[in-house]
């Protein structure tokens, strides 16, 4: 006799937690951590982060605000782009950034997995672009799950 068992919803929630705590616990995840504790640690590449993002955020605003060519947008982008120069001689924000897009892609590749395997398991209705449909597309992912990122 053939049965049919039926996950409930507290079930796949449970294994979703266990699939977080491997990835907590992931080499990527300590490689991350680890390196973001040696930034915290170091007092100038914490500080030029900081700068990094407030010109960044300058930028933006100005930008916006003025439009690409305006000269105070233009001296902004001038001193944000000074400061990630200074900060690519900094060793630790390269190890830092390196383990970051590796965490980011094991995330990127379960999120994936997840989508595609989900996506050719359900029918899905879809427009002319992805993403038009009612489940047809994204959601802004950035897995590249979509066809269109």
């Amino acid at each position: 006799m053939n049965t049919v068992q039926h996950t409930s919803l507290s079930d796949v929630l449970m294994k979703t937690e266990e699939i977080v705590s491997m990835l907590k616990s992931s080499e990527e995840m300590k490689r991350y951590r680890q390196a973001e504790d040696k930034i915290n640690r170091h007092g100038d590449a914490q500080a030029l982060l900081f700068v990094v993002k407030a010109k960044r955020n300058q930028y933006s605003q100005l930008s916006l605000r003025h439009g690409f060519d305006h000269p105070a947008v233009i001296k902004v982008k001038q001193e944000y782009d000074d400061v990630l120069e200074h900060i690519a001689q900094i060793p630790l924000i390269d190890e830092l950034q390196t383990a970051q897009e590796d965490l980011n892609d094991v995330i990127q590749g379960i999120l994936h997995t997840l989508v595609s395997s989900v996506n050719n398991m359900l029918p899905v209705e879809k427009g002319d672009e992805p993403g038009d449909g009612a489940s047809g597309g994204c959601g802004s992912c950035s897995s590249g799950g979509c066809g269109r990122h």
